[in-house]
């Protein structure tokens, strides 16, 4: 855990403990129903300082843990002590769990591995378009899910004329420089800034660009951009190294 989210969870069980205290203090009865107050306070503060606690005996353990501690200081300093100022912890417990599992239902799933993303980072498949997590579902050297990597899917255009468009005609002599299949055998096409022959299906495995000088197809899918660093304008030839 970072120093900034250890010191935002203590500032937040500070104002925590501090409203369950006051309101203990002046309207006893009242502030056992405060507890409730501390539940809901609680989630403005976790927003308000930005902290994303993901686990969730941990958003519920900071609103009781704080009740319960106003509650007992209370409770030892008073000379006769209400027993009722310990309902406060317990109704903040019942509805931090309330609100924890609001918060649980209403998040998104995982595509593939079905966990729940509140708090996760995740991803949007250029290919498939399921919004996957980054725990296991997101293959971040491919720039897509495992399910399309695992399955080859395709991002490319299937039409020999759009391939056409973008890197010339096929060529009919050598190897695809990353599967080595001969031209006999499979659709070669050479890259327009070094001229390395790379097959099709390569081209669309490494999202259409070239993997000897990283120049990059230009009509790229839209889906597809925001992972691709483009830049090949900038590039330097590397043609005839």
């Amino acid at each position: 855990m970072k120093t900034r989210t250890i010191a935002s969870v203590l500032a937040s069980s500070f104002l925590l403990v501090l409203l369950q205290l006051v309101a203990l203090l002046m309207w006893p009865r009242w502030g056992v129903i405060c507890g409730a107050v501390v539940a809901v306070v609680s989630v403005l503060l976790l927003k308000f300082f930005q902290i994303e606690l993901q686990a969730a005996w941990a958003r519920i353990l900071l609103p009781t843990g704080s009740s319960l501690l106003a509650a007992a200081i209370v409770y030892f300093a008073t000379p006769a002590p209400e027993v009722f100022l310990w309902f406060a912890p317990l109704l903040a417990l019942a509805v931090s769990g309330i609100l924890v599992a609001i918060q649980h239902l209403g998040s998104k799933r995982c595509g593939l591995c079905g966990r729940r993303m509140r708090g996760r980072v995740s991803f949007a498949c250029p290919r498939c378009g399921l919004a996957v997590c980054d725990h296991t579902c997101w293959v971040f050297e491919a720039s897509r899910c495992r399910l399309c990597e695992q399955n080859r899917v395709p991002i490319f255009s299937p039409d020999g004329r759009w391939w056409d468009r973008q890197l010339g005609p096929k060529t009919q002599h050598g190897r695809c420089q990353l599967c080595q299949i001969p031209a006999q055998e499979a659709d070669l096409r050479p890259c327009r800034n070094c001229g390395r022959p790379q097959c099709r299906d390569c081209w669309d495995s490494a999202n259409g660009q070239c993997s000897r000088c990283q120049w990059t197809i230009e009509d790229l899918p839209d889906s597809l951009r925001p992972y691709i660093l483009t830049g090949s304008s900038d590039r330097v030839s590397v043609r005839g190294r």
